[in-house]
């Protein structure tokens, strides 16, 4: 039987998949057609390949290959691989996209030049029967006019840059995929995104579902299933690569998402996805995948021709293996580890350009181990469901800033079950994380989720306006920017001092047994909030996660009476949760959060969303918040008026350059759960004094920015001495606004 097992798996690793497309024609290899005399530097031009073959998968290279060698003109060389292609055409009825094949398959090749000059091309092409050559060609390459590919900057390994050293800070946001209309949603889309200035977005090439499903399920003979690929989803794809390569745009290729290895809950697409073995595939279970060698193959083969048809465009700004690959069923992480380091040293290998590869995660924390392989060239955050928006941007930019990797936002909103496009329709989940990442100094700024129900029908566009506008001509990589916090004093101190609330907000949320999830205690006094903090953002209760119960008491010893809020922002739709609050050993608030199907749909309840209030008398009291429901509910906390404010009532984060420094100030209270969500209005911030330390001497150039409309509020200068701070008054706020600074003569 092992033996019987061993010829078989020897079987599926080494016969090609037998597809419609297969050829029986005598090998030659003709011609390489120029479509154009001549091309400019970093500019993608497809060749047509005069060359016939035998084979039975034109998908697999190692059933058929055809290797193109390009000469430059300095001797020096490099080879792309030609990938199999069929001419489409789409159409659009009744508001859906229809895309078919037409004519017959052919051979191609996608090449960028990176040298200026008379670049000379030849071909090989070997299949079952032998090796042929094919005749040469040239073309002229003039200077670029866009720019090149993406890399990460030799001078500061935070940021990126592209060919010729210019810096490039992604701006952007996810738009992975398009509705019915397909590829029409994108023109229109795309161009509205140019227009305000953003230079990247990001599309997922899986499930099947999206409108770049490389996989189908399905038949072989249809040309589905592992080891064929859809040319109508790949030609979609292409239009979309042309339409970002006319706007000068980035675009990254995010290969795979967790819902191919999951089975139930969260989009699962495992039942019906092409690893399955029901459907054809070869794996049995969804853990399977990290240690199948035969799923290695097909994944490599995968790779292979993803790299051959598109890693000749600078468009591509990085390949990413996985959308939130720690959500996959049962993720073991040392495998799931391995597997990044497998198949990141063969990408690295057979990409020609060299595009950066990265991976990303669900979990806010994601996984250090993988994140610092040195096969994953950037680091992503993915972040949703915090009260604030901002706050696990403000931690993970400290945090995963410093790890010698660029670092970004590369999904962020304010609730995973939906945009709340109603409750925010001014869309502060997307400015708020727009300008903390862009102060913070991240390497890209926050992508928001959410482009086809919130972004479009809102018309959110212009806030990228702003930020685009704001950045200009800001060099990230020489700047060598630092965090640090600026100062917020009254211009004229209140007597008496007003008082704050005090709240407990974006703490840790995760679903398995750890410190933050068991039973926790908090003291409150009117000095402020000590004792295990943070609380976990996440309330769970007795029944689907009873390992991970985790009732807080908040132990308090007040001056004053206070109103204590538990404020409520989403509840798990996997059977409903129960809120109480007991005081003193009493219960005083009790809530049933009840499913009403059930958990059979499992989609997030909204409807409890507000805030549950008790009073607690001055002096010491006992407070224990708990939920003894079925499954989760995310809150955070709120003692109102408890303490006299020393500071204006302001946040703000900064980064100071060696020739710029950025900050953004909010008004404190100013929280999308308070906006969006309980529908208070906030507090106006009153003229204050701004201080900020750690920058070079000399006279700079303030400039104050309104965030919201895109335009300059005043710009001034200022002088700064040998202590290296900047000083100058800031007027009312009440929302936000973003400070410049600019060393004069820079």
């Amino acid at each position: 039987m092992v033996v019987a097992g061993l010829i078989g798996l020897l079987g599926w690793l080494s016969s090609p998949v037998i597809t419609p497309y297969q050829s029986h024609e005598t090998l030659s290899a003709k011609s390489i057609v120029n479509r154009s005399d001549e091309t400019h530097q970093y500019e993608p031009i497809v060749f047509d390949l005069d060359v016939h073959a035998t084979y039975d998968n034109p998908f697999d290279q190692d059933d058929v290959s055809v290797k193109v060698t390009v000469n430059e003109p300095d001797g020096k060389s490099f080879v792309v691989m030609a990938y199999y292609d069929m001419d489409c055409d789409r159409s659009i009825k009744d508001g859906h996209e229809s895309v078919q094949k037409r004519g017959k398959g052919r051979w191609r090749a996608r090449i960028a030049f990176n040298k200026v000059g008379v670049n000379k091309l030849s071909a090989l092409v070997k299949d079952r029967t032998g090796t042929t050559f094919s005749e040469s060609a040239s073309i002229k390459v003039l200077p670029a006019t866009k720019t090149g590919f993406a890399s990460i900057s030799p001078v500061d390994h935070r940021y990126f840059q592209t060919s010729g050293g210019k810096s490039f800070y992604p701006l952007g946001a996810n738009v992975c995929w398009g509705g019915d209309a397909g590829t029409f949603n994108f023109d229109q889309w795309i161009p509205k995104y140019a227009e305000q200035g953003c230079n990247y977005f990001r599309l997922w090439l899986s499930p099947h579902w999206t409108t770049f499903g490389v996989e189908q399920p399905g038949l072989t003979k249809d040309g589905k299933g592992l080891g064929q690929y859809s040319l109508e989803n790949l030609w979609r794809l292409d239009h979309v690569l042309a339409l970002a390569r006319k706007y000068d745009m980035k675009v990254k290729l995010c290969l795979d998402s967790y819902n191919m290895l999951r089975d139930k809950d969260a989009y699962p697409s495992w039942e019906e996805g092409v690893f399955n073995i029901a459907n054809g595939g070869v794996l049995h279970s969804p853990t399977e995948f990290w240690q199948s060698p035969v799923m290695d193959r097909f994944y490599i083969q995968k790779l292979r021709y993803l790299v051959a048809r598109y890693s000749g465009d600078p468009t591509v700004f990085s390949w990413e293996f996985w959308n939130e690959v720690d959500i996959s069923r049962d993720l073991p992480n040392d495998l799931a580890k391995e597997w990044h380091q497998r198949m990141g040293r063969e990408l690295k290998k057979i990409d020609p350009y060299h595009h950066l590869v990265t991976t990303s995660f669900g979990n806010s924390m994601g996984i250090k181990e993988i994140d610092l392989l040195s096969e994953m060239d950037y680091i992503q955050t993915h972040n949703y469901n915090s009260p604030d928006v901002i706050s696990q941007i403000a931690i993970q930019q400290s945090r995963k800033g410093n790890w010698g990797k660029p670092h970004y936002v590369a999904e962020i909103g304010a609730d995973a079950a939906g945009p709340r496009a109603e409750d925010d329709p001014t869309g502060i989940q997307i400015h708020d994380p727009l300008w903390i990442s862009i102060c913070m100094g991240s390497s890209g700024a926050a992508m928001p989720w959410y482009w086809d129900n919130l972004i479009e029908p809102k018309n959110l566009y212009p806030l990228f306006g702003s930020a685009a506008k704001f950045i200009q001509g800001i060099n990230w990589d020489q700047e060598a920017f630092r965090q640090t916090q600026p100062k917020l004093d009254w211009r004229t101190r209140p007597n008496p001092l007003p008082r704050k609330d005090v709240t407990l907000q974006g703490g840790p949320m995760n679903w398995e047994p750890s410190a933050y999830n068991q039973p926790r205690t908090v003291r409150v006094t009117p000095e402020g909030i000590t004792g295990q903090v943070p609380v976990s953002a996440v309330l769970h209760g007795v029944g689907n996660h009873a390992d991970c119960h985790n009732p807080i008491t908040f132990a308090c010893d007040l001056d004053r009476e206070t109103t204590f809020d538990v404020v409520v922002s989403s509840v798990s739709g996997y059977g409903g949760a129960k809120l109480k609050v007991e005081l003193d050993g009493s219960t005083y608030l009790s809530r049933d959060f009840n499913d009403p199907d059930g958990s059979a749909k499992g989609d997030t309840l909204h409807q409890y969303d507000g805030s549950y209030s008790i009073k607690i008398p001055a002096g010491k009291h006992s407070v224990v918040v708990s939920n003894g429901g079925q499954d989760w509910l995310t809150a955070n906390y709120r003692f109102r008026e408890l303490n006299p404010n020393p500071d204006p009532p302001l946040v703000s984060w900064a980064s100071v350059g060696n020739e710029v420094a950025i900050a953004w100030v909010r008004v404190e209270d100013r929280t999308w759960t308070k906006v969006c969500v309980q529908k208070e209005k906030t507090s106006i911030a009153p003229p204050t004094i701004f201080t900020l330390n750690g920058l070079a001497s000399g006279k700079w150039r303030v400039v104050l920015w309104d965030t919201w409309k895109g335009t300059e509020i005043t710009n001034f200068p200022v002088d700064v001495g040998l202590d290296g701070k900047i000083r100058f008054d800031l007027p009312a706020i009440d929302t936000d606004l973003a400070v410049k600074a600019i060393k004069m003569g820079s």
